[in-house]
């Protein structure tokens, strides 16, 4: 991924409040900025990591079947 790529997609999240952003001191003692989630930020990354377990185990399922022989 490129810059431009992950910078939209921070920006994207802090607008949909599911992080928050606070400016610091890098370890190089440079300014940065910090991104970290938000509770509703916290409850997201639930529900997609639930749902990917989901779409994960169907998958493994489908593969399982077609390895095994009885779906071709």
């Amino acid at each position: 991924m490129n810059e431009g790529t992950i910078y939209a997609s921070l920006v994207r999240l802090q607008h949909r409040r599911l992080i928050k952003t606070a400016w610091g001191t890098s370890e190089n003692n440079r300014r940065a900025k910090y991104y970290s989630l938000t509770r509703t930020g916290e409850k997201a990354l639930v529900a997609e990591a639930a749902n990917w377990e989901r779409l994960a185990s169907v998958i493994g399922r489908v593969l399982a079947t077609s390895e095994g022989g009885t779906n071709r």
